[in-house]
């Protein structure tokens, strides 16, 4: 009997790197952040913590490939249950407030989208309160509703809509890098390169003034690293290759190359298309995008405020809202249900254990929306009250995953370790060969990490924002508290069993 199981080329593999990874909001951001100083960050992130990491998550991916739980099963056979489910709660944590925060964001790109410009901070009247903040919360609301409800459909749903939010990223990432080339050429006509002036200064020097001082410069290397994420993922895929053996470390090698050269081609495109000076007032991490898109249509045409930066801008405004949403889909489910099939089942109500029909545990995917929503109401009903205060404590629960976010990467880096100096465990495919190498790629990806991380902890502190700082360190050891606690109850379960 032939197989007729399909696998991955080397081509689709390196797409599939290329598109889960690369990302034009992170170029504009970091533009935004650090103008050319980013370059050095993400070159830095790139060589020293996103090559290692993938090359150590596909040794993990391929040595437990016939087991099912993904990331909780890599950490809890290389080190311990605890260990594994501490991690896996971290790593799902981050993603509830991730949910959080996108449900409110999204409709920016949705406003640059249909209007050109961000109306989701105009004030919305009514006497002497301005609704516009809960209004906001209503519709995020909404959105976490329907949001369930597709999950709620099954895995064929999910690809559909996922997919369209994957095109529109891809052809936001080649009208950057086309467009860019466009208004070069136009510079050139005008005796110029760039219209940010390139030296050797701009690449250790923000023009930022919030990221001047020396610990939000070196904070930044978590941007950096969180800018290379989502390789687990595509580790998992690993094994479908149609020549593991051959083709793995080049795939690796090829797409990390790729990547990192697209991040940095891609900020001397946005460096061509506007001056750091024009983001001016009122714009933040969250519009630098569509400003940047819209200076690229100018740069093209030798024209300001013309057609084609108004296109371009609104284009970049549905491209990233069909692209949150497809990431509000997949990640509505996936992180969730990693943790529940991979975890034991003592530690999860009898209702998580249910399907419906569509093979999707409703009951959990019910719990976590119920989990957002109340953050998002809180938020809401604040914003009356308060509209200062709410908009701290937005800031503030945002803060909490800071930390929270990469912390996960630690307890990977450590499995992988511990994976590799345990013979018992089968390792199908080893990439990292020497011992001198295994210890290289485990100090590099780990001093970024907690390097990062210690800034990142450390500067709010340092510049008198002590709520920030208490809040960002208050994350990781709630969502470590809540961990340890449905542990030890599920652990009492077993042992009564």
């Amino acid at each position: 009997m032939s197989n007729t199981t399909k696998k991955l080329t080397l081509a689709a593999f390196i797409l599939m790197m290329l598109t889960s990874v690369f990302g034009v909001t992170n170029i504009g951001i970091g533009f935004y952040r650090m103008g050319y100083a980013a370059i050095p960050m993400f070159t830095i992130g790139g060589l020293l913590y996103f090559i290692p990491y993938i090359m150590m998550m596909v040794e993990l991916a391929t040595g437990f490939k016939g087991e099912t739980g993904g990331i909780y099963t890599w950490m809890e056979k290389s080190v311990s249950v605890k260990f594994a489910f501490i991690g896996i709660m971290m790593w799902y944590s981050s993603y509830v407030i991730w949910m959080f925060g996108k449900a409110l964001s999204l409709w920016v790109p949705l406003s640059f989208a249909v209007f050109g410009t961000d109306i989701t901070t105009t004030p919305v009247m009514i006497g002497e309160t301005d609704f516009g903040p809960f209004l906001l919360g209503v519709v995020g609301i909404l959105v976490i509703l329907l949001m369930t409800k597709i999950v709620s459909a099954g895995a064929g749903r999910l690809a559909k809509i996922t997919s369209i939010g994957g095109i529109a990223v891809i052809s936001l990432n080649v009208v950057l890098l086309v467009g860019g080339i466009f208004a070069i050429s136009r510079n050139l006509m005008d005796g110029h390169i760039f219209k940010e002036t390139l030296d050797a200064a701009a690449l250790y020097t923000s023009p930022n003034p919030d990221y001047q001082s020396v610990m939000p410069f070196f904070g930044f290397i978590v941007f950096a690293v969180f800018a290379y994420g989502g390789t687990e993922a595509i580790a998992g895929v690993a094994s479908d290759l149609e020549n593991p053996e051959r083709d793995l470390k080049r795939g690796i090698f090829l797409s990390g190359a790729f990547i990192v050269i697209a991040y940095i081609i891609g900020f001397f495109m946005v460096g061509a298309a506007l001056e750091w000076s024009q983001f001016g007032e009122g714009v933040s991490s969250l519009s630098a995008l569509f400003l940047i898109m819209g200076h690229l249509g100018d740069a093209i045409v030798g024209s300001e405020g013309s057609m084609l930066g108004d296109i371009l801008t609104r284009f970049a405004g549905l491209g990233m809202f069909l692209s949150y949403v497809g990431a509000l889909v997949a990640l509505s489910y996936a992180p969730l249900k990693q943790m529940i099939d991979g975890a034991p089942e003592e530690f999860w109500p009898e209702s998580f254990k249910e399907v419906n029909p569509n093979g999707v545990r409703v009951a959990a995917v019910k719990i976590q929306a119920y989990i957002v929503i109340i953050f998002i109401a809180a938020k809401s009903v604040f914003s009356l009250i308060d509209p200062d205060g709410a908009n701290a404590l937005y800031e503030l629960i945002i803060s909490m995953t800071n930390v929270g976010m990469t912390i996960p990467y630690v307890f990977l880096i450590i499995a992988w370790y511990k994976f590799r100096k345990n013979d018992e465990l089968e390792k199908d495919v080893i990439l990292i060969k020497s011992d001198a190498m295994v210890l290289f790629c485990l100090v590099s990806t780990m001093v970024l990490v907690i390097f990062g991380n210690a800034f990142t902890i450390i500067s709010p502190f340092l510049s008198g924002d002590l709520q920030t700082g208490i809040w960002t360190v208050i994350g990781p050891v709630i969502f470590s508290i809540i961990a340890l606690a449905i542990y030890s109850r599920g652990e009492k379960k077993i042992n009564n069993k």
